[in-house]
């Protein structure tokens, strides 16, 4: 901890890190404020500027405690990809999911970053336990954080400090007894000096209205909290690996519950292997949604159960027990790619949605973390499971997060509408953002956005099987893109208006 009870044990390095997390917590206020009442279209290249300033603070104080090293990039290249993603598309979905999956990202990879030997420690339930403990640390460093943003506001002597902090408290409670008390008595003996204190008072409401106190509150809140964050989570740390050499696991008992799990799967599989590789799915879209998305439900547990089993069991029993975990999890991997299979069914017939991209990208997520387990008992080197299983979501979300994802959806959508028995509802589509605003007044002039109402009368926009109307919504995203602030537009807002004017 670092403890300075006088201004002159201030060093660079500490001003440095108090200046910068105060401009952070201003730029957040001045650029980001009006994520409060806009929400996430709010969030272009504002976000992205305060993400890297965020993120190269943080770096810098790594590079500065001599912990920095290039496989530290595994981790930051990803983050920066997503902070990217904010000044490039609209895209309120993938945005939405930054702001809670990139707080977590980062405080697992910034605390793991001050470990021992990082680059090679196992992630066990120790390693768990150190994380949680260390992100804990920073209420414990607010009281110092504040002492030092007072000495540095005040440089001044002890003496200085207590003459300065009576003339502030006698400044201000002057000014609370004159506006609340004697102006106001005053001004109703003499209308001539209350229209003179008029101007006194309304610049002074001006001043202290509850916007101002509400910014002024926030930057001295997130100063305090950026601060306390660094100093608290930038300290080395080490734990006692686990190295699975005892097995504490009774074979018998986990090869008995295994086994039985195994056989579980297996049978189920036998009972429904008329269903696994279906040629087409069923016209009723109720029956097609529950036969796919069960497929994908069951994907998404087996996967959570393979993790967690791994997690308890990899290396902890016999040789015959980590056999039949390998045939558990290929019995899983063959339902993964029957799942996969019928959610490839399910989007050539009724389109990509949000749900459906998404799942299927899960689908690809799983597969490579199925095939990578497997690889892995046969490997004579203890696997990382913990930490593979992060990096890869982190690494596959950012791709994701910076691939045009919406106007992959409506490309497809569009392609997939004119084949036989095709059941898209491309009225449907009007869930996505600007980002395919220019492709949707493209093809709207095209003539390409026609429905099939043979298979879904839904798809009409009234009684009279009139075709949707997409005025409404193309009306709507473009005065979402004109109320946007300069700052708060992205490179696809910024294409868009480069469009219009050519096509005007």
């Amino acid at each position: 901890m670092e403890n300075i009870k006088h201004t002159e044990k201030f060093n660079k390095e500490l001003l440095l890190k108090l200046i910068f997390s105060a401009v952070l917590a201003i730029f957040w206020v001045v650029f980001l404020w009006n994520f409060w009442h806009k929400g996430i279209y709010a969030l272009g290249f504002n976000a992205t500027a305060f993400g890297l300033l965020f993120l190269g603070l943080f770096v810098w104080v790594l590079y500065k405690k001599g912990q920095y090293i290039k496989h530290d990039l595994f981790w930051i290249i990803p983050m920066v990809l997503i902070f990217l993603s904010y000044s490039i598309y609209d895209n309120p979905f993938l945005k939405i999911i930054s702001i809670l999956i990139l707080p977590a990202m980062f405080t697992i990879f910034f605390i793991q970053s001050f470990l021992t030997d990082k680059k090679t420690r196992i992630w066990d339930f120790e390693f768990i336990l150190k994380v949680i403990n260390r992100f804990f640390t920073f209420p414990r460093r607010i009281n110092q954080t504040v002492r030092l943003y007072l000495n540095l506001i005040i440089p001044a002597g002890k003496t200085k400090k207590n003459t300065i902090f009576r003339i502030a408290t006698g400044i201000i409670l002057f000014l609370i007894i004159a506006l609340t008390v004697f102006i106001p008595l005053l001004s109703s003996a003499d209308a001539i000096f209350a229209d003179k204190m008029q101007v006194v008072n309304d610049w002074f409401l001006n001043i202290f209205s509850s916007i101002y106190v509400y910014k002024l509150l926030t930057v001295i809140v997130l100063s305090v909290l950026f601060f306390s964050v660094l100093n608290a989570w930038s300290r080395k740390f080490d734990y006692k690996e686990n190295d699975g050499s005892d097995k504490n696991i009774d074979p018998i008992v986990s090869g008995i519950v295994l086994g039985g799990v195994l056989c579980l799967y297996l049978l189920f599989l036998w009972v429904q292997a008329n269903r696994l590789w279906i040629g087409v799915l069923p016209f009723d879209f109720k029956e097609t949604e529950s036969l796919v998305k069960g497929g994908f439900w069951q994907l998404l547990f087996l996967s959570i159960i393979n993790i967690l089993i791994y997690f308890f069991v990899y290396r902890k029993t016999s040789l015959l027990v980590q056999q039949i975990l390998t045939a558990f999890t290929v019995a899983s991997l063959f339902l993964l790619v029957s799942a996969g299979y019928r959610m490839g069914l399910y989007v050539i017939y009724y389109g990509f949605s949000y749900e459906k991209f998404f799942a299927s990208y899960a689908v690809i997520y799983c597969a490579i973390l199925f095939v990578w387990l497997i690889i892995k008992l046969f490997s004579r080197q203890r696997a990382n499971i913990l930490k593979f299983v992060i990096v890869l979501f982190l690494w596959m979300y950012a791709v994701v997060a910076i691939l045009p994802v919406e106007q992959f959806i409506l490309r497809t959508n569009i392609a997939l509408v004119n084949i036989k028995d095709s059941r898209i509802r491309l009225f449907e589509l009007t869930m996505l953002s600007p980002d395919v605003l220019s492709l949707i007044k493209k093809y709207e002039r095209q003539g390409m956005l026609k429905e099939n109402s043979e298979y879904l009368p839904r798809e009409i926009d009234d009684k009279n099987n009139k075709d949707f109307d997409w005025g409404p919504w193309i009306e709507n995203q473009e005065k979402l893109i004109l109320d946007k602030a300069w700052y708060e537009k992205n490179l696809t807002n910024f294409v868009f208006e480069a469009y219009n004017k050519k096509s005007i």
